[in-house]
């Protein structure tokens, strides 16, 4: 076939498929309708939901970073080499618990040599006390016997100085008589005897024996002549000054017991000194105990080791960090809050709170603190939110969104958020009249995402039927036709 007929054949088909294209071309627009005639002729496509009562909640949304409330940075307080450490990260301690042990030989070396300085210390103290209570009782004693010595030498003293009594006197004087009767009586016999013997009458030894019987009786009478004179006289110069004496005598000893009294005070120096010793001693025990105890490191909380910075053998020193502990059982999150709105937040308000890590789960925390004073360059507020974990699922570091409910509203009209639209600076609702659109002006309440509270008065009612979609373009009283029900 020529090149010139194949040509031809092409022209021809060309042809032919442009007529068939305009001939359907020309089909389509006779049937075609403009969709401001389908929707003039159908209705409006629309979609419906229905006005409900029910409760609305008021809330601000928050967000955070989970912390601890309780968590510590354990360390030392004296310098010390690491003996050991009892746990890892991870693991739980409860508030008490010894983690790390320090070595304890220099401390325990102090702590006996304070507890034996103690114990001489209250010996000496007991000793004290007893020399004491010797001389206490050995200066009472010599004092009392020195008063008695006293006493019986100034009556001694008075005795001699006054003389005889009267009664010693008489007494006295009935000797005289009594030896001069004997005498007499005795010489008398003499007489006789001595007339027998001259007679011849008696022998030479009665008249000895009458010559004895007058000696003896002669000199008892002298001997009580003599007295009587002295009781008369009364007592000699040297007798009342040797008894002055043994009084000046007794009265020195008596100031000497006196002045050994003063002992007791020097006593009680010494029981005070030891006493002050017993302190010392004590103060010194004291500090060695809590030298000792602070060789052993303890959590002040109850968590889990979040971290672990020491290892057996390495030195501790005062400052420095050696384990970090956590108590997740209570958590917070301290969200930063607008000025616009802190007004609105109470201490005590519930607030919902998720986290990523549990996106199906919600968790309860309350408002425990709101911060007086604003940050001066954002002009936002600190509020401190409080978030039981008794189950320790929450962990600090996490980052949570919480939502503050702030009031709670009971039996209020409300419709989906989707049925509310904005024109003109007017929010408008439309409801369903068979199949026709009703346009409402309304004022909105509390709102969330989801719905919003029509507040009064407003003709809308519980269960009306009201447009979800398809409510940008309508106008009161247009045609509608239902595509389904939210």
């Amino acid at each position: 076939m020529s090149k010139r007929r194949i040509i031809a054949i092409l022209l021809m088909v060309l042809l032919l498929a442009g007529l068939v294209y305009l001939s359907k071309v020309r089909t389509t627009k006779k049937i075609t309708r403009s969709a401001a005639e389908i929707h003039a002729e159908e209705g409006m496509p629309v979609t419906t939901s229905v006005v409900t009562v029910g409760s609305i909640e008021d809330s601000i949304p928050v967000t955070g970073e989970l912390k601890a409330f309780n968590s510590v940075i354990l360390s030392s307080k004296i310098m010390g080499k690491i003996d050991s450490v009892s746990v890892r990260e991870g693991d739980y301690v409860s508030a008490g618990q010894v983690v790390i042990r320090l070595d304890q030989t220099d401390a325990l070396a102090a702590y006996r040599q304070a507890s034996a300085a103690l114990e001489t210390a209250r010996a000496r103290l007991s000793q004290a006390i007893t020399a004491r209570e010797v001389t206490v009782v050995s200066s009472n004693a010599a004092i009392e016997q020195a008063k008695a010595a006293l006493a019986a030498a100034e009556a001694n003293y008075e005795k001699i100085k006054k003389g005889a009594r009267t009664q010693e006197r008489m007494v006295a004087e009935n000797a005289v008589a009594t030896a001069k009767a004997n005498m007499d009586n005795a010489q008398a016999n003499l007489r006789r005897m001595k007339q027998l013997f001259a007679e011849g009458a008696i022998a030479q030894a009665q008249l000895d024996v009458a010559q004895t019987q007058y000696d003896v009786a002669l000199a008892q009478y002298n001997s009580a002549k003599e007295n009587l004179s002295l009781v008369i006289e009364g007592a000699r110069g040297e007798d009342i000054r040797a008894a002055q004496a043994a009084v000046d005598q007794a009265r020195e000893a008596l100031r000497t017991a006196k002045a050994n009294a003063a002992q007791i005070a020097l006593r009680d120096e010494d029981i005070n000194s030891a006493r002050a010793g017993v302190s010392q001693a004590q103060a010194a025990l004291t500090t060695a105990e809590e030298q000792l105890r602070n060789t052993y490191i303890r959590s002040t909380v109850s968590g889990f080791v979040a971290q672990r910075m020491a290892e057996p053998g390495e030195n501790a020193a005062p400052g420095i960090a050696l384990m970090s502990i956590v108590d997740v059982r209570s958590l917070y999150f301290e969200a930063s809050v607008s000025e616009t709105v802190i007004a609105r937040i109470k201490p005590g308000q519930i607030v919902s709170v998720k986290v990523d890590a549990y996106p199906d789960k919600t968790f309860t925390g309350k408002v425990e603190k709101i911060n007086p004073a604003a940050k001066s360059s954002v002009r936002s507020f600190g509020v401190r939110i409080r978030i039981p974990n008794s189950t320790a699922e929450l962990k600090p570091g996490m980052f949570a969104r919480g939502t503050i409910i702030t009031t709670n509203k009971k039996g209020v009209l409300l419709v989906p958020q989707s049925a509310i639209e904005y024109r003109g600076g007017e929010n408008l609702v439309f409801t369903v009249d068979g199949t026709k659109a009703v346009m409402h002006k309304i004022k909105k309440g509390l709102s969330n995402p989801d719905v919003a509270e029509i507040l009064p008065p407003t003709d809308i009612k519980d269960g009306d039927e009201v447009i979800t979609s398809g409510k940008e373009y309508l106008q009161d009283g247009m045609k509608i036709r239902r595509r389904g029900r939210i």
